[in-house]
């Protein structure tokens, strides 16, 4: 590009949040080695230290901002060093954040990517660079101009925003309304990641499950879904995050028959009471609920399910905090994200009457967590002796000469073996089990392909 050259120079770049982020950060990388960059993983060689942020709860943002005014020694000892805010925070805050960051010399929301580079000349310049265009917008992206953190696996957006307006989540204001991906670009764009030996995808929007409901398209994200099952070269397809309400039980009958479609379900519930999930403003209560879970594990006998889990929400008693433990009792989740409510400025349940101290919400945390990690425990307890299909990620860094991968449900699994086999996919016996992890042992080195599947295409 014409302007200040970029050639050589390193860049360091920390993502937060959500998956939808990570797939983000697949594009930043391929836009930052395009015009001359190369990556570094030390703060003291970067000549750009990147940070792609999360806005979903508080303490993201806080970490933030002390992550970058640690850099403060860092950016007087380099009078050259850039460094920037991406993602929601940025689209959340905008301009404001140059004030409130002072070190930071480029701000742009997560539909500005294409804009780095203009940002990068500006800031270069000595200019105060931010660009926040339109939310939830598609730019084109090409398969050929993301770099994956690991090559057989890639990240796939294929709806930005949101329009379900959940009383506590900022999401919609900072992605704005949902926008799909059109169907014919997604195929291209993962067809030409399979042809580039990428065993997975997991595709990506704050609701999945919408998808194509503003192309007109019935049943959108399962049509998708059967067309991806065709590509030849790809072998595992995952997806987050889906709405329960928006799932029907004719969909959940045809994913059932795609035999790519990993067993790995995350639908989350928030919490076990009617009245909370009214003010939740989720648009299900618990029985339509239960019902779905039963629905997925009655269609799809593998179906792991993980959710995600609020409690101490304004004026919730201790009898609908019950309620939700008893519902985790119920259903069994093999995992779930929980947390303690925590008002954001903007969402209306910021200003509802009832909210509860923090000891309150603190201590109902500890006691679903408790509670949680039990059920978890004993759950993978059941998976000992079984033999699994796991696609190899990576070497242990705490055990040398053992690899780490995931089995189609998720899990990570611990084993001895080489090397060369990542990104391929083994047959590994499982020896022992911890609420999440499991230890086994590898049967052969051949790469295999649904083991045991019942599912057919």
């Amino acid at each position: 590009m014409a302007g200040i050259a970029f050639s050589g120079k390193r860049f360091l770049l920390t993502t937060f949040g959500c998956q939808m982020n990570q797939a983000d950060a697949q594009r930043i990388r391929g836009i930052l080695s395009e015009i001359g960059f190369v990556e570094t993983q030390k703060e003291t060689e970067a000549d750009l230290i990147l940070f792609n942020t999360c806005s979903v709860r508080e303490h993201a943002e806080q970490r933030l901002i002390s992550r970058v005014q640690a850099l403060t020694a860092l950016k007087r000892k380099r009078g050259n060093l850039l460094v920037g805010i991406a993602g929601c925070m940025a689209q959340n805050h905008q301009s404001s954040l140059f004030s409130m960051t002072p070190l930071v010399d480029l701000v742009f929301g997560p539909n500005d990517l294409e804009s780095l580079p203009e940002l990068l000349q500006n800031a270069s310049r000595g200019q105060t660079a931010g660009k926040f265009l339109q939310k939830g917008s598609f730019n084109g992206e090409e398969a050929d101009g993301i770099i994956l953190e690991r090559p057989f696996s890639a990240f796939v957006n294929i709806i930005r925003g949101c329009t379900n307006f959940c009383s506590y989540c900022i999401v919609p204001s900072v992605r704005g309304p949902e926008v799909s991906r059109p169907p014919e670009e997604i195929l291209k764009f993962v067809d030409a990641l399979a042809r580039r030996d990428v065993v997975e995808v997991t595709l990506l929007g704050q609701n999945v499950n919408a998808y194509g409901r503003d192309l007109g398209l019935e049943e959108g994200f399962v049509s998708l879904l059967e067309s991806l099952q065709k590509l030849e070269k790809l072998r595992w397809i995952r997806f987050l995050t889906s709405h329960p309400r928006d799932f029907t039980f004719p969909a959940i009958d045809r994913i059932s028959r795609l035999s790519k479609v990993c067993e790995q379900f995350h639908l989350p519930v928030q919490a076990g009471s009617d009245r909370i999930l009214g003010l939740m403003n989720r648009g299900y209560d618990r029985s339509g609920y239960l019902k779905l879970v039963a629905q997925f594990r009655s269609a799809i006998p593998l179906a792991t399910i993980s959710t995600d889990i609020i409690c101490g929400f304004p004026s919730e008693t201790e009898t609908e905090f019950e309620e939700t433990l008893q519902l985790v009792r119920e259903v069994r989740f093999e995992s779930a994200y929980m947390y303690y409510f925590s008002p954001r400025p903007g969402t209306r349940a910021a200003g509802l009457l009832g909210q509860l101290p923090e000891e309150t919400r603190k201590h109902r945390l500890a006691r679903l967590i408790e509670t949680q990690n039990q059920i978890a425990w004993e759950e993978s307890q059941k998976l000992v002796g079984k033999t699994l299909e796991v696609l190899v990620e990576r070497t242990s860094d705490r055990t040398p000469g053992h690899l780490l991968g995931k089995t189609r449900a998720g899990r990570t699994v611990d084993f001895a073996g080489q090397n060369t086999f990542s990104g391929s996919i083994q047959k590994v016996r499982i020896d022992r089990a911890r609420s999440w992890t499991l230890s086994g042992t590898l049967l052969d080195t051949l790469p295999v392909y649904h083991l045991n599947n019942p599912r057919e295409a």
